[in-house]
């Protein structure tokens, strides 16, 4: 019988073997990128021209209240600002898709960039001139908001076309662990710069606007629309929704994640709550925030290994017999394996987390972590699955479930208030738990939602399924 100093030597040895295994593998996956970055050209102008195009966007949502409040000196018309900027969300991202699948992905990216770069410009213009009003900046954001959105719609549609079909789900996951990634670094770069004086975030970010548009220029040329063969925009955006509808992964996983994204906000109210109410540091509450961020990079960055890490996963809990059931039961078996369904499971355990810890910070920043971790997996394979949509469909489709998910965010925090307004945390996040666990047993238990998220369906016109999802 090995004695304690044996079994502690045991368990370090085989904690040592497991972060060298762990080395190994992001060693290769970093190899994988820049194979990719190098052999695709196209791929490498849409992830360059995107990625200054989403670090000035995060930026933007830092750099607009802050000069909502330097106009203004209240605090009240912050709140404004930011509705303006992000409201187009909830109204273009429907028509968006049709456009683009009119116009086609490259054509819309590099003039919605150009157009956000001489919006920002034009703005600049105004700050010199000493004559900005609130109005003209919600104006401004409003107008960029628009511009936003097509962009964020396109890249989603264009990324997949840049690379051979082998190679999708490795770019897209190099383009969401990067996505991921400038969300952690736009909001802290964006007051960094603010800090300089207010005109220099919007002077480097039409300079970045612009330099995407220049990028993105350099991707071929699509082939020309064919203007006889076009159908009414009303009847075209019925139809991307149809095929949404149609798909039975799609559909489910857009509900699923617009609800998951209703609960996170939730989450995060309730912390901002619980932070306010202890007097937490500011630096230590976006830092818990950013946890979220990390998970998310971290999330993306695996997901070409998810089928690897799945499987050792089902081996080690096929030892134990309740084990392997709660392995099945949660989507992580290779008979009914779902990355969706994993997603949900992985919400009621950070919940569960924060319940455990009795709220404190520490609580908080592990159940987001976990959340974020969750997310960049299921983004990355929503993306994949809507990858395998009918080009002249995707982008409609992809604005569809975009819609879905971003309502979620946009009106969240705004329920959360609404319910949890004089509510204890502890209260409130039991709520949270609840309601997370029966949408999560509901997902697992029905079989027809089940089934839709642990195949591998294709898309109404034959497309091929995505394995693993």
């Amino acid at each position: 019988m090995l004695g304690p100093s044996s079994v502690r030597r045991t368990e370090i040895k085989a904690a040592k073997v497991r972060i060298s295994e762990a080395l190994v593998v992001g060693v290769r996956q970093i190899k994988q990128f820049y194979a990719l970055f190098t052999v695709h050209r196209p791929f490498r102008w849409a992830w360059t021209g995107s990625t200054f195009s989403m670090l000035s966007t995060r930026t933007l949502g830092v750099t607009y209240p802050l000069l909502a409040f330097t106009i203004t000196g209240s605090s009240a018309y912050i709140g404004w600002v930011m509705f303006a900027s992000t409201v187009p969300g909830l109204l273009c991202y429907i028509p968006a898709g049709a456009l683009i699948d009119r116009l086609g992905p490259r054509r819309v990216l590099v003039w919605s960039e150009t157009g956000r770069a001489l919006l920002v410009a034009g703005l600049c213009v105004v700050m010199v001139s000493g004559s900005l009003q609130i109005a003209h900046l919600m104006a401004f954001a409003l107008a960029e908001g628009v511009l936003s959105v097509l962009s964020s719609v396109a890249e989603t549609a264009l990324i997949p076309r840049t690379v051979e079909p082998d190679d999708v789900g490795l770019a897209l996951s190099m383009h969401e662990t990067t996505l991921q990634g400038v969300v952690l670094a736009g909001r802290p770069l964006g007051g960094l710069l603010y800090g300089m004086g207010p005109l220099v975030p919007f002077i480097a970010n039409a300079g970045t606007f612009l330099f995407a548009g220049l990028v993105l220029r350099r991707l071929p040329k699509e082939r020309a629309p064919d203007t006889t063969a076009r159908d009414k925009l009303l009847n075209q955006i019925r139809a991307g929704l149809s095929e949404l509808w149609r798909h039975p992964f799609l559909r489910s996983a857009t509900i699923i994640t617009a609800l998951t994204n209703l609960m996170v906000q939730c989450l995060i109210v309730v912390f901002l709550s619980a932070a306010t109410a202890d007097a937490l540091h500011p630096v230590l509450v976006g830092t818990i925030l950013a946890a979220a961020g990390v998970g998310g990079v971290i999330g993306a960055f695996i997901s070409p290994v998810r089928q690897q890490i799945l499987r050792r996963i089902e081996r080690r809990s096929a030892q134990h017999e309740l084990a392997a059931a709660l392995t099945q039961w949660m989507g992580l078996s290779r008979r009914r394996r779902s990355m969706m369904l994993v997603h949900v499971w992985a919400c009621v355990a950070a919940l569960g987390l924060t319940l455990a810890g009795r709220q404190s910070w520490l609580a908080f920043a592990a159940a987001l972590l976990v959340i974020g971790l969750a997310g960049g997996l299921s983004n990355v394979t929503m993306r994949t699955v809507l990858s395998r949509v009918p080009a002249d469909k995707n982008a409609r489709v992809v604005s569809a479930s975009r819609l879905g998910t971003y309502s979620a965010v946009a009106l969240g925090p705004l329920l959360a208030t609404l319910l949890f307004t004089g509510v204890q945390p502890q209260i409130s996040l039991f709520i949270l738990f609840v309601f997370t666990t029966v949408l999560a047993v509901a997902v697992t238990a029905v079989p027809g939602i089940r089934n839709s998220l642990s195949s591998s369906p294709a898309t109404s016109s034959g497309a091929q399924p995505v394995e693993g999802i």
